[in-house]
């Protein structure tokens, strides 16, 4: 069993991603500078932190041969094929072990994404989508699929044409002027080292594209329902929960009534963004200066 320490930790960070901070204790204070590195982007204060999150060393964790993840009230448990803890939704705290600080960024990220996907809709009017998003002129295009549909495809397409929050997990924010995204630090684990990015950064949320693997470019304007089910059909461990499942249909449908959502199918050329401009009427001139921070 993982026990979150309630005294202090030999070394601790504290992350805030789309509004929510987060301390992360560490078994060893050897671990921090590498994890402060790749996370420099989203350190925070860690005085008033909503959750608390528990990195174990467990040299004794053996590989596992299947993954599973288990819920009973406001806990869940998992074990992954390297790692294995918990997450409880109402102490607003976690914690996960694993067999060695090589480890440390992948089950912590799988740890944290999780937690959001929970916290997000329930408490933040948000959404932790399995997407890419690109920043043209100050505009966010979110480009959302399962693994494989072509979302690392268009954050490499992007170089030249937008900046790339993110290539694997984005959050969609219902706010006061419009849904919008943000970053997160979760890129893809297989990315290519020289498509990695990590920023803090917010920006409006201009339209939502479903990717689809086609002969050639084609665009289709998605109804109400066919959007929430093609969102749905990205995040399915989202709404395992009853209470999760509701908040989150709840933010989907007020987002889709506030921003397009299509059906993008794409062949993987830069044509890419000349068919874009062409279809939706927008420049598509980067411009970095006008990101901001969450």
């Amino acid at each position: 069993m993982i026990v979150v320490n309630q005294t202090a930790a030999p070394a601790c960070l504290t992350l805030a991603i789309a509004g929510v901070s987060i301390a992360v204790d560490l078994p060893d204070p050897g671990w921090g500078p590498t994890l402060r590195e790749r996370y420099a982007a989203f350190l925070a204060d860690g005085s008033a932190a909503a959750w608390q999150v528990a990195v174990t060393h467990d040299p004794r964790l053996e590989v596992a041969a299947g993954a599973w993840m288990r819920h009973e009230g406001p806990r869940t448990t998992f074990r992954m094929t390297e790692f294995e803890g918990w997450i409880d939704l109402a102490a607003r705290q976690a914690a996960v072990s694993i067999p060695s600080e090589a480890r440390a960024a992948s089950a912590l990220e799988r740890t944290l994404a999780y937690l959001l996907m929970q916290a997000l809709p329930r408490q933040h009017d948000g959404l932790l989508l399995h997407a890419t998003a690109a920043v043209i002129a100050g505009r966010g295009y979110l480009f959302a699929g399962p693994s494989g549909a072509g979302k690392t495809t268009i954050a490499r397409l992007a170089a030249g044409h937008a900046d790339v929050l993110c290539d694997e997990n984005i959050v969609v924010r219902l706010a006061a002027a419009g849904p919008e995204l943000l970053s997160t630090p979760f890129w893809g684990m297989s990315s290519p080292p020289e498509l990695i990015r990590r920023v803090a950064a917010r920006v409006p949320l201009a339209a939502i594209y479903i990717l689809a693997h086609a002969a050639d470019f084609r665009l289709e304007r998605l109804a109400p329902a066919q959007a929430v089910l093609a969102l749905l059909t990205t995040e399915k461990v989202t709404t395992e929960r009853p209470e999760s499942a509701a908040a989150w249909l709840t933010v989907a449908e007020r987002l889709i009534a506030a921003a397009p959502v299509y059906r993008l199918g794409f062949r993987p050329t830069t044509e890419l963004w000349d068919f874009l401009r062409g279809e939706v009427n927008r420049p598509l001139t980067p411009d970095p200066c006008l990101l901001e921070p969450p």
